[in-house]
């Protein structure tokens, strides 16, 4: 199942698919010949690439999703959109913690894993759609890792008993080839296919020319990651925004839909641990909800100008007038959350808030749009878990070129670029909105907010600008903490929350930043040929040269 691109508002509508083939996928081996007491029925030696490129792609979102094991918990709590209870609360991470160890394991055990055997099916029966595809989302997966561990295994890295105990490369030279691989990826996609993707492609629904826009939109993600490096190729940035064949509308977004469904379940995996489990987790950082509010003392940028993106994004359980289950941190109006860094420190921070505190809502996770009536969400809130995962969104792709043509002058105009970005960020909450039965924000709107905004940003010098593009960029990205996780290691913006300027006795810093993720403890147990665990505050991936 994947959403018809040209209609973002007929997510509902192909639910159904992806059930289907997640059920496809769970149980084909019932389908083998039971009497052949020479095969394990449980688990089938060849697998059709049909069938292993939707497992691929399902497992490739899952991993990046704000939920119990995926990588936006921790990078939406370091980018101080979240708060959890756990040791994100206060910088600091460990090799064993389950959004550390998971998505690690996840991606090098199974998604990667099942890409190689995608290039290798698909190279031997020339396959190049699927190729291609699969060398795409190879270098999505790779860019991330870099991204949060720096020196990661790549060239010997899953090729089962050829190399058991693959070497770390060096995230510089691993960046390097990913510029080659998704060359290589796109130039597969336009040879002639043995086989269509056709709806096994859950991503595009085997729509080729989206997908080489896709390609070529993560490797100018790439170059803006590389920005401030000896990396960053002017020439080849040009050539990319020239081509014609980068993102250019909402229906190119890089993105997964999920479904309704529970049996196989197919509804987003934060929708499930945050609504069906009456144990929601994750608190709105009231750091991120007072800048939303344009009420922040702490980092004033746009103060006074409230942003109207906020019933879409988080949703008050409390019914206005309704007193909190239990004693708390932080109370505004119906909105209830915790500080940052008040681990053991803040005595109300720990009470049992489930039907209290301010839950993610409609746009991140296809959960509740507010609409004043409060109440404690349940598996039958919002759209029931039909959300989106947004991994690559066309405006975040405006964002970055904005950032590129304010400072390394690509011949792109940063601040139509950048009110481009603004708007097309405001058209995806609109689709949520439609998608969700939730009422659409109103032009008139929209527009007041932008221009409060353009205005701003016209004001400002260089420096100030930039600030603004990455604030505005981290507000669209709601959801998705990799991208602001990464911006703040590169720029320091958007600026981080600092516990030791808010005068709350409640907030003590006693680790600084966090600058990457520990590796797996079991990864350096078994590897000899792995190096030691990473200095998390010391130790920079390579593109962080600040």
């Amino acid at each position: 199942m994947m959403k018809n691109l040209n209609q973002h508002t007929a997510w509902l509508r192909s639910n159904t698919t992806l059930s289907l083939l997640l059920a496809i996928l769970l149980f084909a081996a019932c389908e083998r010949n039971f009497l052949d007491i020479n095969d394990d029925p449980n688990n089938p030696t060849d697998v059709p690439l049909t069938q292993l490129l939707p497992y691929v792609q399902v497992n490739l979102s899952n991993v990046v999703t704000p939920s119990n094991n995926g990588i936006s918990d921790p990078t939406m709590s370091f980018a101080h959109q979240i708060v959890v209870r756990s040791n994100y609360n206060n910088y600091f991470a460990v090799g064993d913690d389950p959004n550390v160890n998971d998505p690690w394991q996840q991606y090098y055990s199974i998604g990667l894993t099942d890409i190689r055997q995608i290039i290798d099916k698909g190279t031997a029966t020339n396959s190049w759609h699927y190729v291609g595809v699969a060398q795409l989302m190879k270098a999505y997966i790779f860019s991330v890792l870099v991204d949060l561990w720096g020196n990661v295994p790549y060239s010997e890295a899953n090729k089962g008993a050829a190399s058991p105990y693959p070497k770390f490369d060096k995230g510089e030279d691993v960046y390097k080839d990913l510029f080659r691989l998704i060359d290589e990826g796109v130039a597969n996609l336009g040879k002639t296919s043995t086989v269509r993707l056709g709806t096994s492609d859950l991503f595009y629904n085997g729509n080729v020319e989206r997908w080489i826009k896709m390609g070529n939109t993560l490797k100018l993600r790439l170059y803006n990651n590389v920005r401030l490096t000896p990396l960053y190729d002017d020439a080849a940035v040009k050539a990319l925004i020239s081509s014609g064949k980068i993102m250019s509308a909402g229906a190119d977004d890089f993105e997964m839909v999920y479904g309704t469904a529970n049996a196989p379940d197919n509804r987003h995996p934060g929708f499930v641990d945050e609504y069906t489990q009456s144990s929601p987790s994750y608190y709105i950082s009231p750091f991120f909800h007072q800048i939303m509010q344009g009420k922040s003392t702490l980092n004033p940028i746009f103060s006074g100008i409230a942003d109207p993106r906020m019933p879409y994004y988080y949703c008050n359980q409390l019914r206005k007038g309704q007193a909190p289950q239990n004693p708390f941190s932080f109370k505004d109006g119906e909105f209830l959350s915790i500080w940052f860094s008040t681990s053991n420190i803040d005595p109300n921070a720990d009470f049992d808030q489930n039907t209290s505190l301010t839950v993610l809502g409609l746009y991140p996770i296809g959960g509740k749009f507010d609409d004043g009536s409060g109440g404690a969400v349940n598996l039958n809130s919002g759209t029931r878990g039909a959300g989106l995962m947004r991994i690559l969104p066309y405006f975040n792709s405006l964002f970055s070129r904005a950032e590129l043509a304010l400072t390394k002058n690509t011949g792109e105009n940063a601040e139509n670029l950048f009110k481009s970005a603004l708007n097309e960020a405001f058209a995806e909450v609109n689709r949520a909105a439609s998608a969700g039965g939730a009422p659409s924000l109103t032009a008139a709107v929209i527009d007041e907010y932008v221009g409060k905004i353009m205005a701003l940003y016209t004001a400002g010098d260089q420096n100030r600008k930039l600030e603004i593009i990455l604030t505005q960029k981290w507000i669209a990205n709601f959801g998705n903490g990799i991208e602001s996780y990464n911006d703040t290691r590169r720029t320091g913006y958007p600026r981080p929350f600092d516990p030791k300027a808010d005068d709350n006795p409640n907030t003590v810093l006693s680790r600084e930043y966090i600058q990457s993720f520990p590796y797996p403890v079991s990864d350096l147990q078994i590897n000899p040929n792995a190096p030691q665990q990473r200095n998390i505050y010391n130790d920079k991936v390579f593109w962080d040269v600040n």
